[in-house]
């Protein structure tokens, strides 16, 4: 995995941060998302993690951090993920300086613009937009999806992210970072298409409705983990997740078997056809599914993306009682109403 690592794009940056600490905390975050872990003969230690490899080894007494890549982008967003998740657990370390930083004051290699050119209704609850710019291979991915960057108020000029002196993506107050699916992409011909849920107080379907053709929108990733495939699969989610869903599906093989369990109030999304699925819509029938889930024969593959609360037994069901490893599953709170929802 590491030794004959393919990928182009590395950086590192050194810590005073034990090796034992980051070794620690980087088996917590494998064993949290489940991620691939190898050691190398040098003794460090590395995980597959989106887009490319992380590792780490002793350094004195500190650490060095690696990053190997598919691109600039991965690199890129993979180096921030890893500032993010040091300030989180362990606030008050020194900030990492990556090597091969990127130029100051540029747009980071993870982010282009785009524009809205056209909103139509696809159904009674979805809308589909249509957005046209370049650099958009990075989203033609087997991936789920991507960001947008919404700008703040409409009576002020948009403020886009930059690169900072030290390489990190400064943020201007006030941008929105909903994520959405990417339904369809054509990069050479440079347009994405994305569906929306409408529904009461949605910024980014307020957006779509309000503002007219030509609107500049940032675009971030991918990301939102791979699209599984598999000879069975029991997927499911509520209208949130109805356009992942529906890419999930249109990525299968023929052959394959897919049990979908549609968990929204209102199933008018259009999916695609496919001669091995089996719809269901049951609607915020989660905990009665995964009932039926801890005796039902066990699927190859488990997608489910749902409010918070309402995925919960889905989880215990498929993680628990079946003990499906984590590698086979994808268990997302989407938005919890508890909170504020990301959209």
């Amino acid at each position: 995995m590491i030794e004959t690592s393919l990928h182009p794009c590395r950086s590192e940056a050194r810590s005073a941060i034990p090796f034992a600490a980051f070794e620690a905390l980087l088996r917590h975050e494998a064993e949290e998302h489940d991620l691939a872990l190898g050691t190398a003969p040098d003794g460090s230690v590395w995980a597959e993690v989106e887009g490319g490899e992380l590792g780490i080894r002793p350094d004195g007494s500190g650490c060095v951090l690696l990053v190997h890549a598919q691109g600039p982008d991965w690199l890129h967003a993979i180096g921030e993920t890893v500032d993010e998740h040091l300030a989180h657990h362990l606030p008050g370390t020194a900030a990492l300086q990556w090597s091969g930083a990127r130029a100051a004051h540029r747009l980071p290699p993870n982010f282009s613009l785009a524009r809205m050119v056209r909103v139509t209704r696809l159904s009674g609850d979805f809308l589909r937009v249509r957005l046209e710019g370049a650099n958009l291979a990075r989203l033609d991915r087997d991936m789920i999806h991507f960001r947008f960057v919404l700008p703040g108020a409409a009576d002020t000029p948009a403020r886009w992210p930059r690169v900072g002196a030290d390489g990190r993506t400064e943020w201007p107050p006030g941008l929105h970072r909903p994520a959405y699916t990417v339904s369809a992409i054509d990069p050479d011909a440079g347009w994405l298409e994305t569906d929306i849920f409408i529904h009461a107080g949605g910024r980014t379907c307020d957006f779509a409705q309000r503002t007219p053709p030509g609107a500049e929108v940032g675009l971030t990733g991918p990301g939102g983990g791979g699209i599984p495939r598999a000879a069975t699969l029991s997927i499911g989610g509520d209208e949130t997740a109805y356009p992942a869903l529906a890419r999930i599906i249109a990525a299968q093989a023929a052959h394959a078997r897919i049990t979908a369990q549609l968990f929204g109030d209102r199933a008018d999304y259009p999916f695609p056809a496919h001669p091995g699925l089996v719809t269901s819509h049951r609607p915020r029938a989660e905990a009665a599914v995964a009932a039926e889930i801890a005796t039902a024969p066990p699927a190859d593959h488990y997608w489910f993306a749902t409010e918070k609360p309402r995925l919960a037994p889905l989880r215990r069901a498929i993680l628990d009682t079946l003990a499906v490893p984590k590698s086979r599953t994808h268990l997302a709170a989407y938005w919890n109403a508890a909170g504020s929802a990301d959209d």
